[in-house]
């Protein structure tokens, strides 16, 4: 599957000049019209635009998965530097759940994950250029929250997943987050 992944990137870098970069810059640039969807779906609680809404973010996160595979296949053909890349890469992930959040109001939950989210956002703008890659823990963190959005946007229209296993994942996702925030604060302070 790597290696068909791979192929595939390579393919839209060589015949559509597509950059990690440019991944990035989609999942900024779609972050807002996303947010829009998603508070039209919690003003109508419409199911066929919370479908829509999920396949078009799952599309949008899938750039996140490729923007590294992508990179990594570049650095191997030429000398590549990943310093900004990397901190592109870790602010557009910021902006999207941000957004994606948003409209789902100030509450305890929304008010946690952004407040890490804007911490990291600064961390890898202030970071040492050799820091600017996502930790493990943010990797992970990465991954709780991606599937968090459609968990929260399907919850609001279905009422498909029981409210415990909701809540259950929105802590671990919480706590994921929070993480993510110390293994960052000690990888950038110990240099």
């Amino acid at each position: 599957m790597k290696k068909i992944l791979e192929k595939f990137v390579l393919f839209l870098h060589k015949k559509y000049s597509i950059t990690p970069n440019v991944l990035s810059y989609i999942r900024i640039f779609s972050a807002p019209w996303l947010a829009l969807l998603v508070s039209k779906i919690l003003s109508n609680k419409s199911l066929t635009l919370a479908l829509i809404t999920v396949v078009l973010y799952s599309l949008v996160i899938v750039t996140d998965l490729l923007d590294g595979i992508l990179a990594r296949v570049i650095s191997k053909t030429k000398n590549h530097d990943h310093s900004h890349g990397g901190m592109l890469d870790r602010l557009s992930d910021k902006i999207l759940i941000i957004f994606m959040l948003i409209p789902f109001g100030l509450n305890l939950f929304t008010f946690l994950i952004i407040s890490a989210e804007s911490i990291l956002a600064f961390q890898a703008l202030y970071s040492p250029s050799h820091k600017k890659q996502a930790t493990r823990a943010g990797k992970i963190k990465m991954f709780l929250q991606a599937f968090l959005i459609p968990i929260l946007i399907l919850q609001v229209v279905t009422n498909f997943i029981p409210e415990m296993i909701t809540y259950t994942y929105i802590i671990v996702t919480i706590i994921f987050t929070y993480v993510s925030v110390y293994s960052h604060y000690f990888y950038f302070k110990n240099d």
